[in-house]
């Protein structure tokens, strides 16, 4: 070519080749070419998916991973260059920057003239005492290209950049970049790989071990990573068209990071019970969802960064089992025994039980209770109420709206109650929690006095008697009302707890009521009111006691009341003389008089020659 501007002459090869000679110990400026890109666009791509850039390549040191180079105004023999930073002569120390993907090219420019092995002893001599090994070496035009899977060696071959001199006199000029090796799955590769696979098997064990698949000798002339979803895609395959009754697989040192392509080893491979993916690189334990359904007995995760998030090892061993339930070996060591039940797989949950009484003996009084209060709230006036609270009674009510319910009409909205609503989650200040709560049972009847009026559907009740002694009784129940004072009477769904205790004048009293009231759902519309005739509450499935004798109204005669004393006599061990003045007490009404033993009783008040026959 001819001189340009009085420079020296060069000798010039093909575009695709590099220029025949490179710097020696006293190197000179190198030409630099910026070639204009796309009008309006801007060539520095940010990368943002790793799988996007299995098929780029990333140059470790270029501006495409630091921004764009400073253009300088001063220009010379037609060439563009950054200016040196103050005090650095000329040179600009290149720093190292890992890439996203875990394959590194390595170029050496004019390698072609040196033997491989000249140039592997000249980088192996420079990392003494550290030691690579090198992928796939090839000459391509008049450099010599390997790839290395270890972003420290990486580094190490980047800072040897111009620092060895070759027996002629010129420093090799080391090119790191970010990219995996070309590759294009054909039926002779998947020969290779299955062929490899077989020497691999153990079929005593039904193990396949495709530890540092890659790095098999068998596969140096193709690129065959495992991280790569095509290329593991196409192992699987292999696998279930050879040896589909497989139980375990070792994945080690795959540099596996993304796992979603996985979720076909539970169709493919169904007998899958050991997998091993240690010293990989997936990320987090949520990685793992695709193969949760895989019937996983042991599980190797050791080595990957997933793992070092867990500073507490319980925890870690309790996070895998949450997806692995049948885990029994956990990074090569047992695990304890699963606290579970003792029961068959197969065995489904009992029958559902609308109501549940843990002493069907308050079957009756439940029954009597409810009747009571809910005639007297569903009334014009909730004033008698008060003989129904005790003096020091408290009561709170939160309201909320379904999170699922997409209506938004009148009579979903739910202003009577949310202006009042005691919301733990929403009311964090201590003064104001207290000044939603209700004390005294003047101020929860004047209260519940100012909600609206309701009808209550109590054969829809579902009730559960929970606590039934003496000195306590706790009541809950789920229901549906309806607002009969507000325009087109809409239904609330409602939760109520009642705390019930004895009171001074031998009845009850509740101490506390918690009340929450929300949307109905379509269901519990369609449903609601549906059984005509209200009665007080469904008949409970409960194991039903002695039959209690259905007394006429006023007072049973002679052989009811034989009866009732037996009855009393056989539950409770009191001698007939005590048993008639208990029964006489309470108007011979069997229940109450139960109930008032088992009071006085567990107080220590009856004596002992109560019980001598």
């Amino acid at each position: 070519m001819p001189k340009r501007g009085g420079g020296r002459n060069r000798n010039w090869k093909a575009d695709t080749d590099h220029f025949e000679h490179d710097d020696r110990v006293n190197s000179v400026p190198r030409h630099v070419s910026f070639k204009p890109g796309a009008k309006g666009k801007n060539k520095f791509r940010t990368w943002k998916n790793p799988l996007a850039l299995l098929d780029d390549d990333i140059d470790m040191g270029s501006s495409a991973l630091q921004g764009p180079v400073r253009k300088s105004s001063f220009r010379g023999r037609g060439r563009m260059y950054s200016p040196a930073p103050q005090g650095s002569h000329g040179h600009t120390k290149k720093k190292f920057i890992p890439g996203v993907l875990p394959w590194y090219q390595i170029i050496i420019p004019y390698g072609a003239k040196h033997e491989k092995d000249v140039i592997l002893r000249a980088l192996l001599g420079f990392l003494s005492p550290d030691i690579f090994i090198p992928h796939y070496y090839k000459v391509n035009g008049n450099a010599a290209v390997f790839y290395v899977d270890d972003v420290k060696t990486a580094e190490k071959l980047y800072n040897a950049d111009r620092k060895i001199t070759m027996s002629d006199g010129f420093k090799l000029i080391v090119i790191v970049r970010n990219a995996v090796p070309n590759m294009a799955i054909d039926a002779a590769m998947k020969e290779k790989m299955k062929l490899t696979m077989a020497k691999r098997y153990n079929a005593t064990t039904k193990a396949l071990d495709l530890t540092k698949f890659h790095a098999d000798p068998d596969l140096e002339d193709i690129f065959c990573a495992l991280f790569r979803p095509m290329i593991m895609l196409a192992a699987i395959d292999i696998i279930a068209e050879n040896i589909p009754d497989i139980e375990a697989l070792n994945l080690n040192d795959n540099k596996l990071h993304g796992l979603q392509h996985l979720k076909v080893l539970s169709s493919k491979l169904k007998n899958l019970k050991i997998l091993y993916m240690g010293d990989n690189r997936i990320p987090f334990l949520g990685s793992l969802d695709p193969i949760r359904s895989l019937p996983l007995v042991e599980l190797y995760l050791k080595g990957n960064p997933l793992v070092n998030r867990f500073h507490d090892h319980e925890i870690y061993i309790s996070d895998v089992r949450k997806k692995f339930p049948k885990l029994t070996r956990l990074d090569g060591a047992d695990l304890p025994p699963a606290i579970g039940f003792d029961v068959a797989e197969d065995m489904g949950l009992p029958p559902r039980q609308q109501s549940f009484l843990v002493d069907p003996a308050g079957q009756d009084l439940v029954r009597e209770f409810l009747t009571q209060y809910y005639a007297i709230y569903d009334s014009e006036s909730r004033q008698p109420l008060l003989e129904a609270y005790h003096e020091t009674a408290t009561m709170s009510m939160a309201a909320n709206y379904l999170t699922n319910d997409s209506r938004n009409s009148t009579t979903t909205r739910l202003n009577s109650y949310i202006s009042n609503s005691r919301n733990l989650t929403r009311i964090t200040e201590r003064e104001s929690r207290r000044r939603y709560l209700r004390t005294g049972k003047l101020q929860v009847v004047s209260f519940l006095s100012d909600l609206p009026k309701t009808t209550h559907d109590l054969m829809g009740f579902a009730v559960d008697l929970l606590v039934f002694t003496p000195a306590m009784i706790v009541l809950t129940m789920n229901g549906v009302f309806k607002e009969t004072n507000t325009p087109n009477n809409p239904m609330r769904s409602f939760h109520r707890t009642f705390v019930i205790v004895p009171n001074a004048n031998g009845g009850f009293s509740i101490i506390n009521d918690m009340l929450y009231i929300t949307n109905t759902t379509k269901e519990q519309e369609d449903k609601a009111f549906s059984t005509g005739t209200v009665e007080p509450i469904p008949p409970t499935p409960a194991p039903t006691p002695t039959p209690t004798p259905t007394l006429a109204a006023g007072t049973p005669d002679d052989s009811q009341k034989m009866q009732l004393l037996n009855m009393l006599g056989q539950q409770t061990g009191m001698n007939e003389h005590w048993s008639i003045n208990c029964l006489q007490e309470t108007g011979w009404d069997l229940q109450r008089a139960m109930f008032i033993f088992n009071q006085l009783h567990s107080e220590g008040k009856i004596p002992p020659e109560a019980f001598v026959k």
